[in-house]
């Protein structure tokens, strides 16, 4: 069992779980005027994300038995646990169950087109994992994309009807929301890039084409500070832009995202070991934390409206 949770990212999935019950219960249903899902509806939107993206995670893993057996042999789960063929079944079972959960939202709150939603993340994870998983930077950016998405969908499916009475509330619940799914694609994206100086070693001999292996190890920790740099400009603008007089919230950024950022830059410039990229690695996912868990301090100490 506890090599399946490895195998499904259980970790990851909680997190993702975590987020949207955060975001709907401390920002959509406290402000959302004629909200489509709740209950075991918005379950059903939930299981269907995390479905999907277990999914992912199996199939990726299927797709890097190689680079795994170099990277992490201690956590190879297929081959050593479980056959591929078995790992293909249950691929298909979890991802189908995802898919027809998500249909099944769509179908209810009367979206039956969303349901393509559900099928194009499916494709786009498989499509990642056998094939754009290997292109420089191209596979980053749409992990990050897919991972900003299980922000983005809440807006899709909760916020589906709009009048002139809810339309200036719910346009700014969209906005919030779209702001932190830029964080998490930034995060993510610079937390991809780390991941891939921590597994040159089996990318190269698997004949992958990261920006680690393009560029080397020590420019692309210059482009991760750099990148940093910038999300620690856009938190402060927005910290400056539309925080301003919420004393708890921007003292709860500075401590909780901005000093580890700051850390985190200076740390990565000269790393070089697979040790030091594997806690920096830990401590993005930290400050990702962190900052979804800001909607919760937003909703006790300075509410958004």
């Amino acid at each position: 069992m506890i090599k399946f949770l490895q195998l499904i990212r259980f970790p990851n999935l909680v997190m993702i779980t975590l987020t949207q019950y955060l975001f709907k219960y401390f920002l959509i249903n406290p402000y959302g005027d004629q909200i489509a899902t709740d209950g075991f509806i918005f379950f059903c939107l939930v299981f269907a994300t995390i479905c999907i993206a277990a999914g992912g995670n199996i199939i990726n893993d299927i797709y890097d038995v190689q680079t795994d057996r170099i990277n992490k042999p201690h956590k190879l789960f297929i081959d050593t646990y479980i056959s591929k063929k078995k790992a293909y079944l249950l691929y298909s079972v979890i991802t189908f169950s995802g898919i027809l959960a998500g249909c099944y939202v769509s179908f209810i709150i009367k979206k039956p087109l969303y349901s393509l939603i559900f099928i194009g993340v499916a494709c786009a994870l498989f499509l990642y994992s056998c094939y754009f998983k290997k292109v420089a930077i191209i596979g980053n950016m749409i992990v990050s994309l897919l991972v900003a998405s299980s922000i983005l969908i809440l807006a899709f499916f909760d916020l589906t009807i709009f009048t002139k009475d809810n339309l200036f509330i719910n346009g700014l619940i969209i906005g919030v929301l779209i702001l932190y799914a830029l964080f998490a694609f930034c995060i993510n994206l610079i937390r991809e890039l780390v991941k891939d100086n921590e597994d040159v070693n089996g990318d190269y001999n698997a004949n992958m084409n990261t920006l680690s292996i393009v560029l080397g190890r020590n420019r692309v920790n210059k482009i991760v500070a750099v990148l940093a740099g910038l999300l620690m400009c856009f938190i402060l603008y927005v910290i400056s832009e539309y925080m301003q007089g919420k004393v708890v919230t921007t003292i709860y950024a500075l401590i909780t995202l901005l000093l580890p950022l700051l850390y985190f830059i200076i740390k990565i410039w000269q790393a070089d070991t697979k040790w030091e990229y594997k806690l920096l690695s830990f401590l993005l996912k930290i400050i990702m934390l962190f900052g979804i868990l800001s909607i919760v301090i937003f909703y006790y100490f300075d509410p958004l409206f």
